[in-house]
């Protein structure tokens, strides 16, 4: 009994320490742990994904190798918008082979140059030699005879118009046409017609060509009109007589009333000309 004794207080004592001893301390937290396999995960995603990018490595990857079929119709795409901005047309240019064409597999952001095309202006045939470049690598040199289309507004006649009519908009409606084929010589819808009268008689929906219009004749052959001469700080009228008939914009031979001496003025309008000294 004597011998426990002591061992009893012993462990008693420990125990009373213990418990004081854990009053101030507070308890620590350590939060939740990330297991070691996720923190590698992200660290590895955080450092191949730009932040402002949606697409994993895996998507750029697949981008960057990605490759598209330049088969016919492409083809005919492309030739289009480099014939176009070669010749620097208004309006459409459509272009289509005449012969088979042999598919390419290629980057997506292959680069087609035209080097030659004869003859060497738009016309409804030509043949044309290019060369296709990928990435910056020449892909090789082609030659290909090519039918064109060029497609331009022009106008329509919306009613029946007789020879000597003189043009207003509201006669004409416009449409696209292929001015390379039947169209040929169609006037664009973006021309400007005053001073023009027609030159024949004119159906219904009927084209406008150029030879259908003629310029008006302003000043009449025999008519006394309005000279207006300027030139090295000097400007004076005068009266003329017209020797000719004579459209706007054009030369017309003038006759000094004063003077009779014979000269070519340019007209203006019915009733006047301009001479520069």
């Amino acid at each position: 009994m004597s011998r426990k004794l002591p061992i009893f207080l012993f462990f008693a004592a420990v125990t009373f320490l213990s418990g004081e001893v854990g009053k101030f301390l507070e308890p620590i937290s350590f939060g939740k742990q990330t297991p070691y396999s996720e923190t590698k995960h992200f660290l590895k995603t955080s450092a191949l994904i730009a932040p402002s990018s949606n697409l994993g490595y895996k998507d750029i990857q697949l981008s960057a190798i990605s490759k598209v079929e330049l088969d016919r119709p492409l083809l005919e795409k492309k030739l289009s918008e480099m014939l176009a901005h070669r010749y620097q047309s208004s309006g459409k240019i459509s272009a289509y082979l005449t012969r088979e064409w042999k598919e390419i597999e290629i980057g997506p952001n292959f680069i087609v140059k035209i080097n030659d095309c004869m003859p060497d202006e738009l016309c409804p045939s030509t043949f044309v030699r290019f060369s296709i470049w990928d990435r910056g690598s020449f892909v090789g040199n082609f030659a290909e005879p090519v039918r064109l289309a060029h497609y331009v507004d022009v106008f329509f006649s919306t009613q029946q118009m007789n020879r000597g009519s003189r043009l207003t908009s509201s006669m004409f409606t416009s449409r696209p046409v292929d001015i390379l084929k039947q169209y040929a010589g169609a006037v664009p819808a973006t021309a400007k017609l005053n001073g023009y009268q027609l030159a024949t008689n004119i159906k219904t929906s009927s084209p406008i060509r150029w030879n259908h219009l003629a310029k008006v004749t302003l000043v009449r052959k025999g008519k006394v009109v309005d000279v207006f001469a300027s030139g090295n700080g000097i400007y004076v009228t005068m009266k003329g007589m017209a020797l000719e008939d004579g459209v706007e914009g054009g030369l017309v031979k003038i006759k000094n009333l004063s003077s009779d001496k014979i000269f070519h003025a340019k007209v203006l309008n019915e009733n006047s000309v301009k001479v520069h000294l």
